[in-house]
């Protein structure tokens, strides 16, 4: 019963912690966007937290392999409502320095993010059972699409009433729910024969932190089919520029949709995200999840690559809403079922002293790739059709999650030989 009762907490954390951060960040763009009318000032406050997860990803995954799990989240929970109250202290005090006290908060709240994030993904296979993972992944997944679907709608009516700084208080309040649903988790207690499985877990209190992030680098290159779902993983999200950067780029700049047909289809994607997630939670697979996920983005693959086909076609705004809208609802459906049962396989198999560094390298070569992609892809764009950059970038997520399939395929099929032989 309390391990049920962890279902709960989790997505209680994951709401209120993604909501009031999507909430905070819709106002700090905002507010400089107004402040300074430019376009880098914007970038660099979008660009500051990514730079700084990559900078900090050997230290994330050295702690969260090291120390006790709740006490990282609640370290860094506390962390971020210190970081939000120094903000709005400073911010009312000295509002000409604003600039430089943003940068510095989203610095803070990059770091604090990456630990909590880490240690909550780290910590999954302790608060649920193995067959619940599934479920578990998947509700917090559409929660989380939830949440940040609801934060924009909601901080655009909070952010004309109130001042930057008690916009902070308000993320205050939202962390502390979090920080309380954090501190009743029910963990499970460590399996010592799992323990034993890893000869590293005797030697992790006197690694220093280099030694602990070539560890989790060993680790994927003797475990090739983690460095396999990372490597793909992370040049998926250089691909994904086609959908972050290209559907903006087409629909208001070549098709001329309204920002409230615009807005319609981005709800759209995260309405697809939340159906995807639930949908998953009640799904019991009959295949393989790597198989599963990576024959739904096969099918992402293909409906990037043709995306723009339907605007080469002359027709109403409100037809180019109704299309992409539907288009944006299977894509939303699509990633999560290519993303969460990934992440479930990593969370059963990969050992939990080395879950922290893994999952911290992961985030890392995501980080590092979806920048250098939105530059790639932004140039493509203005550059080039439209219809022909998403075949660039559909094109090769195709090829790839067929390459991926094929290779698990031929890793299954070694491995039941071996059982065979053995036999």
């Amino acid at each position: 019963m309390k391990l049920t009762n962890n279902l709960g907490r989790l997505l209680l954390i994951k709401f209120f912690g993604t909501f009031g951060s999507e909430m905070l960040s819709f106002a700090i763009s905002l507010y400089v966007l107004q402040k300074t009318g430019s376009a880098l000032s914007m970038g660099i406050s979008l660009i500051t937290g990514p730079l700084i997860n990559v900078v900090m990803a050997p230290l994330v995954g050295y702690v969260v392999d090291t120390f006790n799990h709740r006490a990282v989240m609640i370290l860094a929970q506390i962390s971020t409502i210190v970081a939000l109250t120094m903000f709005s202290v400073l911010f009312r005090i000295f509002p000409e320095f604003y600039f430089i006290e943003l940068v510095i908060l989203i610095g803070a709240l990059s770091i604090t993010d990456s630990f909590l994030s880490t240690a909550v993904q780290a910590s999954l296979s302790r608060l649920f059972a193995r067959d619940n993972l599934e479920k578990a992944n998947s509700l917090n997944q559409s929660v989380s699409s939830f949440a940040e679907f609801l934060a924009p709608v909601l901080g655009a009516v909070v952010y004309t009433l109130v001042s930057l700084d008690v916009f902070a208080y308000i993320e205050i309040g939202f962390e502390g729910v979090a920080l309380l649903a954090i501190s009743t988790l029910v963990f499970t207690p460590v399996n010592s024969a799992d323990e034993e499985t890893d000869p590293s877990e005797a030697t992790l209190g006197r690694e220093t932190v280099f030694a602990n992030f070539i560890g989790g680098l060993r680790f994927l290159w003797e475990h090739k089919i983690y460095l396999l779902l990372s490597g793909s993983s992370g040049i998926i999200n250089f691909f994904f520029a086609t959908v972050n950067l290209g559907l903006p780029f087409l629909l208001v700049d070549r098709l001329h949709l309204s920002n409230s047909q615009y807005g319609f289809t981005q709800s759209a994607f995260a309405g697809g995200m939340i159906l995807g997630g639930l949908i998953l939670s009640r799904l019991h697979l009959k295949i393989s999840p790597l198989n599963f996920a990576y024959l739904s983005l096969s099918i992402f693959g293909v409906i990037i690559a043709i995306i723009g086909f339907p605007g080469m076609a002359r027709m109403p705004g409100v037809w180019y809403c109704i299309i992409f809208s539907f288009l944006n609802v299977c894509l939303g459906i699509l990633l999560v079922f290519s993303n969460t049962p990934v992440d479930v396989y990593m969370q059963q198999t990969i050992p939990e002293n080395v879950q922290g560094r893994v999952f911290t390298l992961d985030e890392a070569l995501s980080t590092v790739l979806m920048p250098l992609g939105t530059l790639v892809f932004g140039l493509l764009f203005d550059r080039i059709n439209a219809t022909v950059v998403f075949l660039i970038g559909g094109i090769p997520m195709l090829l790839l999650s067929v390459v991926v399939l094929i290779v698990i395929g031929k890793r299954v099929d070694s491995q039941r030989g071996t059982q065979e032989s053995l036999g």
